[in-house]
């Protein structure tokens, strides 16, 4: 009897053990695919903004009011924030070279800009292409702080976070949430 007890008891657990290992599995179904961040890395965050050429005095405030409002911030879902920035100097072509690379980073969850309204367009495209969403125009600080505050509220508002602490940040909600949907 007490053999019994034992080894229901062992099976119990280890079928606990199974549901509480699979209970934390997320299955991503966004037709994007999602990003997934794994325990302690951060959620990257980017930004297209004029560093040099006429606007570079509206970029850099820009900038800095970007990386003032990730700093305020913090962390995003228990997930530390980072800033990856690319200058341009108001030209499509300063505003393709930022988008193709910021495009070619698996990590990058959105990014805000570009300053200049003509680079929006080349930058836009090659974003949307990538399935990054790219919120802009920047054409002051309080626009630049404005729309940071707004992609990390829709991150958090479409984030799956599982009982392991990994994020997954589903590419069609979140561009749906931003509003940049088709």
């Amino acid at each position: 009897m007490k053999r019994h007890i034992t080894a229901s008891a062992a099976l119990l657990v280890f079928s606990l053990l199974l549901v509480s290992c699979t209970a934390s599995q997320y299955e991503c179904t966004d037709p994007l695919g999602c990003l997934e961040i794994s325990p302690g890395s951060p959620v990257i965050i980017g930004a297209i903004v004029a560093t040099s050429g006429e606007m570079n005095l509206i970029g850099t405030k820009s900038l800095q009011a970007v990386e003032k409002t990730l700093a305020d911030k913090d962390e995003l879902l228990g997930h530390p924030l980072h800033l990856e920035k690319y200058g341009t100097d108001c030209t499509e072509e300063s505003a393709r070279i930022a988008a193709t690379e910021f495009a070619t980073y698996p990590d990058l969850s959105a990014a805000i800009g570009p300053t200049c309204s003509v680079e929006d367009e080349v930058a836009f495209s090659i974003m949307s292409y990538a399935g990054i969403p790219l919120v802009g125009p920047v054409p002051d600080p309080m626009a630049a702080s404005d729309l940071t505050s707004r992609i990390l509220s829709a991150i958090e508002h479409v984030a799956v976070q599982t009982t392991n602490k990994i994020l997954f940040i589903p590419r069609q909600a979140l561009l749906d949430e931003l509003g940049l949907s088709p």
